[in-house]
């Protein structure tokens, strides 16, 4: 290809790999900017065309919802401005990058190319950085990769943003995906998996960045307080993720919340239960006290992972705060969150 049809633009909002050590705090901070990101990468890309835009220079355990709005908006607008675009590459703190790639998945639906999310465990700064061959994949995966979906490129792997969580907090290795596998790694070929959506340029993407932040992530544990739940509904919030315990069990006996559930669905708020663990699903008609959630107008996320069942609430309640219009939103598998959809 010429460089003409390898333009990827890279954005960057900070996070480890751009991080500096600041000798007034004693502590890592963002700071290195896309050029000097890029300059830590190896010669030889003369075939890609990278398009720079700094976006933010922010750690990511301080992101918030409208930061997710702002990348998907820099997408739209670097979309209209830059024809012949390849892919997309944001650069992000892996503490909370679940959270924006499944937002920028809900919000940038039909792109037709890869939008590529990567990060670092150690900044591209220090000499043994994972920072530069993350991101060398990730514009490899933007520029090349037969993917029409965003995902996250981390240690070599590609996870479809949705089915992603960031599960050690060290290693290199620092995501999987939840089921299904992941969707393709990278060795001296870019290797996708079928269960990949594929490029597809003919597509008109569409751009929905209307959001409903006052949505809630709330983990059972034994003796946990069911008062608290009106609590969460009177600070005015809108939707309620509760992780239960296995397939989505709640307590219904001592300290039973199938009380207050039913109290903030009453008044308003949309309550969906998870499970807190990483792999399975929740399924709340196997056992009395997941069924009894599901009796008092409790929906089930099945085996979407509880970062993005949160988005996607914030994202439906965007759209509507009608009971069974929530409901089917809920139930309808956007962009690969869910194994299945109620509704197909």
């Amino acid at each position: 290809m010429s460089d003409e049809n390898n333009k990827v633009c890279l954005i960057t909002t900070g996070g480890t790999i751009s991080s500096i050590y600041d000798p007034s705090t004693h502590a890592l901070r963002p700071g290195l900017s896309v050029e000097e990101l890029l300059n830590r990468l190896p010669k030889g890309m003369s075939n890609i065309e990278v398009i720079q835009r700094e976006l933010f220079q922010l750690d990511s355990a301080n992101a918030q919802p409208h930061h997710w709005q702002e990348i998907a908006s820099a997408i739209k607008d670097i979309n209209e401005e830059i024809p012949n675009l390849q892919g997309i590459v944001v650069t992000h703190g892996t503490d909370t990058m679940t959270y924006s790639a499944a937002a920028v998945s809900y919000m940038v639906q039909d792109f037709g190319r890869p939008i590529v999310f990567t990060g670092a465990q150690i900044p591209a700064s220090v000499p043994w950085s994972d920072g530069p061959r993350n991101l060398l994949d990730a514009i490899r995966v933007a520029a090349f990769g037969d993917l029409g979906e965003t995902c996250i490129v981390f240690n070599g792997e590609i996870h479809r943003a949705t089915r992603a969580k960031k599960v050690r907090v060290n290693s290199y290795d620092a995501f999987d995906s939840m089921d299904p596998s992941s969707i393709g790694i990278l060795a001296s070929d870019i290797i996708l998996y079928d269960n990949r959506k594929k490029r597809e340029h003919g597509l008109v993407p569409r751009f929905d960045t209307r959001l409903d932040d006052r949505v809630f992530l709330l983990k059972v544990f034994p003796g946990f307080p069911p008062q608290a739940l009106a609590r969460i509904v009177d600070m005015g919030f809108h939707g309620i993720i509760i992780e239960g315990f296995g397939s989505g069990n709640v307590p219904t006996d001592e300290n039973a919340l199938t009380g207050g559930i039913l109290q903030a669905i009453d008044q308003g708020c949309f309550v969906v239960v998870s499970s807190q663990c990483a792999f399975g699903q929740a399924d709340l008609s196997i056992y009395e006290v997941g069924r009894a959630a599901l009796q008092v107008g409790a929906l089930s996320a099945y085996d979407m992972t509880s970062e993005a069942a949160l988005v996607k609430l914030a994202w439906v309640l965007g759209h509507t705060h009608e009971p069974d219009r929530v409901k089917e939103m809920m139930n309808i598998n956007y962009v690969g969150e869910m194994s299945y959809s109620k509704l197909a």
